[in-house]
């Protein structure tokens, strides 16, 4: 039996409470830099077309971590995540500081909070560490190695929060992707974050009058202190392969 969801928040990680792609980033800079820069031109001129599909971006997205993870061991690759994420969660402008302010307000209001995330767990735990979300949960994807063990996009979501004792009802979940719909639709209050009219239509048609929108663009500055409220507005209706790991 899954736990009570009468006070859970379900927070997504990449574009709710990071600026772009964490995984995507940690590749770009990390396991595919120096000599490996060749290789991942060549890797994603090839799997382009493929990435152009959404439902065989998850795929291919498997495909480009597990070959820019290769050559490292376990301990290694966790402590370079661990690092990167810790880095990257100092990064000036990479914090989305309404989104920050929001999760430390339902804390505040004694809502349990998990992120809910594709990014890998080492990763996103470093960075929810550095920016003061310690004590906050955290549903991610895992490696062994270079092998991505859980890949924890889209529906899979679903089933990761199941694995963690929490089912659906919860309360209030925020995603910035449309993939995440199936976690949207288990909220009694379902938020679109930064979406663009395209989105919001398509998430409004499936979610309805529920839905509510909010538009997070400040970044975080170190000096700030949590802000009161956080709660969402509602507003009228109005690939990259990193979406692959949101």
């Amino acid at each position: 039996m899954g736990a009570s969801t009468a006070g859970t928040v379900i927070v997504d990680f990449d574009g709710v409470l990071l600026r772009g792609d964490a995984f995507g980033l940690f590749l770009r800079r990390t396991a595919f830099a120096g000599a490996r820069l060749p290789l991942a031109v060549a890797l994603l001129v090839l799997l382009a077309p493929v990435a152009a599909i959404p439902a065989a971006r998850p795929w291919a997205a498997r495909w480009v971590s597990r070959i820019g993870l290769s050559g490292r061991n376990a301990d290694e690759l966790t402590a370079e995540l661990a690092r990167f994420g810790a880095d990257l969660g100092e990064e000036p402008g990479r914090i989305i500081g309404p989104g920050l302010r929001t999760v430390r307000s339902h804390l505040d209001a004694g809502d349990r909070v998990i992120v809910v995330t594709a990014c890998e767990h080492t990763l996103a735990r470093a960075v929810l560490d550095v920016i003061g979300l310690a004590e906050v949960e955290l549903v991610a994807s895992r490696i062994r190695g270079p092998k991505l063990i859980v890949h924890n996009h889209g529906s899979a979501k679903v089933t990761q929060l199941a694995a963690h004792g929490v089912t659906p009802p919860w309360r209030v979940a925020y995603s910035d992707s449309l993939s995440d719909l199936p976690i949207l639709s288990a909220a009694q209050q379902p938020v679109l974050v930064n979406a663009n009219a395209r989105q919001t239509a398509r998430a409004r048609r499936l979610l309805g009058a529920r839905l509510a929108t909010v538009t997070w663009t400040g970044a975080h500055l170190p000096e700030e202190e949590p802000a009161p409220g956080g709660a969402p507005n509602r507003r009228s209706p109005g690939p990259t392969m990193g979406d692959a790991h949101r």
